[in-house]
């Protein structure tokens, strides 16, 4: 159920800022090698296969099981896109140097030991090799309000699932790893809308991994959600603030 409930929920909201952030700073290259480091159910990996092929390929790993066997499903069909269990801490090809690019899309907020997550990254890169992080530094505000409002039972349990820091401090632990930071800004050009509470419940249940409890939301809290947010559609791109960090393994460090 999440699983589902987050690949149909995420095309409209992570498949797009993920897309624009490859496009517009990652630009993956023909023949190129990449690991999509979290990659869910796979919309995004594709998306990159796409772009290094015919030559190139993409392992994409994930520790949710679920998801992987969605994304396996879905995008059986693309030929040079492996899907594999793992996580920051254990992955194919850790500490191989052979990927051209390690990309992680709205994964590294759940990472507790961002230290290691990037020395494991610096030593699975080849020489001038890149990560690409996509991530939040907080809960944006209309996660909070919806927890607060439609699951107030499950909102701790939800708060402690996550490990922010602050995006100077992770560019910081980046460099420490030994990468050069090549653009680490805020972006505020997702489009995040909901086109009905429906579609706003079904991804709260997918990127809780199920701890959002559809069977704990009631009509009145619906309609206390309607007096916070009006009636959908609900639009809050305005407030969803992410981060963007691109960094580069120097050749001069390369062992």
């Amino acid at each position: 159920m999440a699983a589902s409930s987050y690949q149909q929920s995420s095309i409209t909201v992570q498949l797009e800022g993920g897309k624009t952030f490859i496009c517009k700073d990652v630009l993956p290259q023909p023949g190129g090698v990449i690991l999509d480091l979290g990659c869910g159910t796979g919309e995004l990996s594709a998306f990159l296969a796409e772009l290094v092929e015919p030559h190139g390929y993409v392992i994409a790993v994930d520790p949710d099981t679920n998801r992987l066997n969605l994304a396996k499903e879905t995008h059986r069909h693309v030929k040079n896109l492996f899907f594999v269990e793992g996580n920051s801490n254990e992955f194919q090809g850790m500490g191989s140097k052979k990927y051209d690019l390690i990309f992680s899309n709205f994964v590294f907020h759940w990472i507790p030991d961002k230290d290691k997550a990037f020395r494991n990254m610096f030593d699975s890169l080849k020489a001038g090799g890149k990560i690409a992080i996509h991530y939040i530094d907080a809960l944006l505000p209309f996660i909070t309000t919806s927890f607060e409002v439609l699951n107030p039972e499950t909102a701790e349990k939800f708060n402690k699932m996550f490990c922010f820091d602050t995006r100077d401090n992770i560019d910081c632990m980046c460099r420490a790893a030994g990468f050069d930071v090549v653009s680490s800004y805020y972006a505020y050009d997702k489009t995040v809308v909901y086109p009905s509470v429906e579609n706003l419940l079904q991804w709260l249940v997918g990127t809780s991994h199920g701890v959002f409890d559809l069977q704990l939301v009631t009509q009145e809290r619906i309609q206390q959600l309607f007096e916070k947010f009006g009636n959908p559609p609900f639009d809050f791109t305005a407030d969803s603030r992410v981060s963007r960090l691109l960094a580069v393994k120097p050749k001069s460090q390369a062992q």
